[in-house]
């Protein structure tokens, strides 16, 4: 039997990670990048690094199929400057060490996958798409922007970098739907806010077989806007939320009753009130199809 080609997953112990992980052991042989203790589990090698400083997990990178790196600290907290700096360099040097340890191999991962965000997009009239060079100002922003200004450093001729702007990825057992659909059952998934930000989105099944889509096209390179192609406002997508759940009401959640709480929620109110409006016109322009193109269909499928 042939072995399997490898790929590596810096960062790969959170929500979306462990779902990438068991939608590619079939076929990969999984090395995770881990801040824990080396060990093995269900096939799947973990193999401790600081994220910050080469160590012996580079051996794993030399020959690897493919990378992926969603290291970063999660974005869920308030925006002192002490989570700024460690939302920031969280980010920042796990990258660079990555980059700056492919530029060292023989034979580096064909292919990079680097997760990002749309936060740096300016609100328009009409949804983002990749080619948009139009940004808005504020911290979110400016660190989506440095993320992959340092993703993108030199040459690496053997690798294909692509950078995930990735969206709200919704899935069952962790993310942003367990949280929302559990307020909702207790009425309280009233719109946020105006209600009018936008918000998009993507199914994490779909999220999952974009990044397989993306290995497997070589063609396709950049940034990839990592959503559907239908955001919507956030007025709507908890409406759908609540019929999806049966849950016939909801409280809203005024900005100034948000600004109040934040202190006790511990959560920035930015990341609730502002919206993020893009679709993914390089993934569909290159052939990728939606099994969840429809909100409906996605909350259907969870609920």
């Amino acid at each position: 039997m042939d072995e399997k080609p490898r790929m590596v997953i810096a960062g790969g112990t959170g929500f979306f990670g462990n779902y990438l992980i068991n939608f590619f052991k079939k076929d990969y042989s999984i090395v995770v990048l881990t801040r824990q203790k080396s060990f093995s589990k269900d096939e799947v090698n973990y193999v401790n690094w600081d994220g910050k400083q080469q160590g012996e997990w580079i051996n794993f990178l030399e020959g690897a199929a493919v990378l992926i790196n969603l290291s970063g600290k999660s974005i869920n907290c308030k925006f002192t400057q002490k989570n700024k700096e460690k939302l920031l360099s969280s980010r920042i040097d796990s990258t660079k060490v990555l980059v700056d340890s492919i530029k060292e191999l023989t034979n580096p991962p064909k292919v990079f996958l680097n997760a990002s965000a749309g936060s740096m997009y300016a609100l328009l009239d009409e949804p983002n798409v990749e080619t948009n060079q139009s940004y808005q100002k504020g911290f979110l922003s400016e660190m989506a922007l440095a993320w992959e200004s340092e993703f993108f450093k030199g040459d690496l001729p053997k690798t294909r970098r692509l950078a995930l702007r990735i969206s709200l990825i919704l899935g069952k057992n962790g993310g942003v739907y367990d949280v929302l659909q559990k307020i909702t059952k207790f009425y309280l998934g009233g719109f946020v806010g105006s209600g009018d930000q936008m918000m998009s989105w993507m199914h994490i099944e779909d999220a999952a077989r974009a990044v397989a889509f993306l290995i497997d096209t070589s063609n396709v390179e950049g940034p990839i806007n990592f959503s559907t192609n239908q955001p919507k406002s956030n007025a709507d997508f908890m409406k759908m939320l609540r019929q999806s759940l049966n849950v016939p009401f909801g409280f809203p959640a005024p900005a100034f009753g948000l600004n109040l709480m934040s202190g006790v929620i511990d959560i920035e109110p930015s990341l609730l009130l502002n919206g993020v409006n893009f679709i993914p016109k390089k993934l569909t322009d290159s052939g990728f199809k939606f099994n969840y193109e429809k909100l409906e269909d996605a909350l259907k499928d969870l609920s």
